[in-house]
């Protein structure tokens, strides 16, 4: 049995959610087990699962998506390159490094926020969180896949926001193929206008009807939940 684990927050939650990602997987590949992390725990286990029943599950999930009562302890925000940096560089015994590893697959990414990118100097940094981060994962026995950040919706955006935005994803396509264990599943092109006035923003027939709410809608989680599968069948 392949094992592969799935870090994210909100935006990958719907992905597995309304892709259906794990029965589409499980149809395909039954030797797979997608397993997955969003938000650590809550202090009071009780509220992780009460909370989870309604909105997004916390913690660490199992190969049938059921909430197994523990974390993994990844403490990372919702553009964080800064932090998945930190944790790809600690020695390998340490416990959040140690139980990521345990698994065959790997796949991290941010959330939307990250591609609020001002200037070009945010932008370089996070290229060079980002080459911090593939340099070591190169390093170690597992295969990993890095999505690219999802775009902001324009109500939220602005042209140079989305210009760096589109920069940064095709950046990490580039450097991933510096390395052999390290794969790009390009979100962000996905979900990206490729011209016009909402250029480098979230498709208009993917936005929720919420002005201010950048995460994918349904539509947008099932044509891609199917693009996740038909990639991981080839790379996993």
């Amino acid at each position: 049995m392949k094992k592969i684990l799935f870090i994210h927050h909100s935006t990958g939650g719907l992905l597995l959610f309304f892709g259906k990602v794990r029965v589409l997987l499980r149809k395909k590949a039954s030797h797979v087990e997608l397993w997955d992390h969003s938000y650590n725990l809550y202090r009071y286990k009780f509220l992780s699962y009460l909370i989870g029943l309604f909105t997004f599950k916390t913690g660490l999930s199992d190969g049938n998506g059921k909430m197994v009562g523990k974390d993994f302890n990844i403490n990372i925000s919702n553009n964080s390159p800064k932090e998945y940096a930190e944790i790809f560089s600690r020695r390998m015994d340490d416990y959040t490094l140690k139980n990521i590893l345990y698994f065959d697959t790997v796949i991290f990414k941010n959330c939307f926020p990250t591609s609020k990118i001002e200037t070009i100097e945010k932008l370089n940094n996070y290229k060079e969180y980002y080459s911090q981060i593939m340099k070591n994962i190169s390093s170690y026995k597992n295969r990993f896949i890095i999505f690219t950040q999802p775009p902001l919706r324009k109500e939220m955006n602005n042209p140079v926001w989305a210009r760096n935005a589109r920069k940064l994803a095709n950046f990490m396509s580039l450097e991933t193929r510096k390395y052999k264990n390290i794969f790009i599943f390009d979100f962000f092109n996905f979900l990206a206008d490729r011209n016009g006035d909402n250029k480098d923003m979230l498709k208009r027939d993917f936005c929720n009807l919420l002005p201010f709410d950048s995460h994918p809608n349904i539509k947008a989680n099932k044509e891609i939940g199917r693009k996740l599968v038909r990639y991981l069948l080839k790379y996993s």
